[in-house]
């Protein structure tokens, strides 16, 4: 009867009670959670398994210990309802036209191929020696948001912190940093994931990360470039990778800015040395073409789009880069004339498939009419 009283009391106060309590375990004083696979403790696990009853970290080859949950207010904030704003009135007092109505989100192309518990463990197994305490409760975290399928709010507001140690941290090993791009790729199909990336507003740990991408191990290049066209499952996320605001970069030069960076992820991995890369390149140019870009970046992308076209790509390659192309030409005016100077002329795929030559009709159409100088 008083649990009862409590659980209504609670619910009209918006205070969340867990009935279940969770665990702590020290990694510390059981290293071999983290040692070799032979070397690990197997728990038995009555039953069949399936992803709801997956044990938790605490219950790998550890004695369980009590541990208080993290407090609500150090939560990251959950989405917040939506607010009506009044409209915006000119110097005269006079309500402003309503702005023009956004593009419906359409959703890029992704990549779901994950095993995120194995992910998981490999990110605790590289960097649970690495981790103070308090960072040791960054992964418990992780691991309520991944495998126990919670929102990010059960991330605290010390994750983004966390994650830059792993992303920039010279010692901690790539791996993780492998892991943990992985797991955010695996989370990203969640709406609210641009909550963890709104985190990094100031920081911008993960666009200094990827900024590096050309000097980055091939692994972390392709789980990164994973990373990037799987921000396009959802909207928000989506117009995280196109903002205009710049900031300084690191060690000096051009200041950087999220478009910027995700422009030279996606001619990167379209050039890239591994067919995985050149994948994701393809779909990355693809995906960005459903957006608005500014002339400079049609520009640079299609240029990387015609190297692309000096070999001899796949159809699957060949039509999402034609459409791309095609896109990128009718936003610009520039991006016409270099394709035309440039080359290879992108009719060479004429009759590869009937849905690149519906592609080309139009390309072809604006080509011809762009004078030769």
């Amino acid at each position: 009867m008083k649990e009862s009283e409590d659980r209504e009391k609670s619910e009209r106060s918006g205070v969340l009670i867990r009935n279940k309590s969770l665990k702590r375990v020290s990694f510390e004083e059981h290293p071999d959670i983290i040692g070799d696979k032979e070397d690990i403790e197997h728990v038995e696990v009555p039953g069949s398994i399936d992803e709801e009853d997956i044990p938790g970290l605490e219950e790998v080859g550890a004695v369980l210990l009590d541990r208080a949950p993290t407090p609500p207010g150090e939560r990251m904030a959950a989405p917040a309802e939506d607010i009506v704003i009044p409209p915006e009135v000119d110097d005269n007092g006079e309500p402003l036209p309503p702005p023009k109505p956004r593009k419906p989100h359409e959703k890029g192309i992704v990549f779901r191929d994950f095993d995120h518990v194995k992910d998981f463990e490999e990110l605790v197994r590289s960097v649970v020696s690495l981790c103070s305490q308090e960072e040791q409760e960054r992964l418990r975290e992780m691991e309520e948001w991944i495998v126990k399928k919670e929102g990010t709010w059960v991330l605290s507001e010390g994750f983004n912190t966390f994650l830059g140690n792993i992303l920039h941290k010279p010692n901690y090993p790539s791996e993780g940093r492998v892991a943990m791009l992985k797991l955010l790729a695996y989370g990203a199909e969640q709406d609210d994931i641009v909550l963890i990336l709104h985190m990094d507003r100031k920081d911008h740990l993960v666009m200094n990360y990827a900024q590096k991408f050309d000097r980055l191990p091939i692994a972390e290049q392709e789980a990164l470039a994973r990373l990037f066209c799987n921000l396009f499952e959802t909207g928000s996320a989506s117009e995280w990778t196109l903002y205009i605001s710049e900031w300084d970069a690191p060690g000096g030069g051009l200041p950087l800015s999220n478009i910027r960076v995700t422009t030279k992820v996606a001619v990167n991995s379209l050039l890239g040395d591994t067919p995985t890369l050149v994948e994701y390149g393809s779909a990355l140019m693809a995906n960005l073409s459903t957006k608005e870009v500014f002339d400079d970046v049609c520009s640079e992308l299609a240029m990387a789009i015609l190297q692309f076209f000096q070999g001899k790509p796949p159809e699957e390659q060949v039509y999402r880069c034609i459409k791309a192309l095609a896109k990128f030409c009718s936003i610009s005016r520039e991006t016409p004339q270099l394709v035309k100077m440039i080359g290879p002329d992108p009719s060479k795929f004429s009759g590869l498939s009937q849905r690149i030559d519906e592609q080309l009709a139009p390309l072809t159409a604006k080509l011809s009419s762009i004078p030769m100088f």
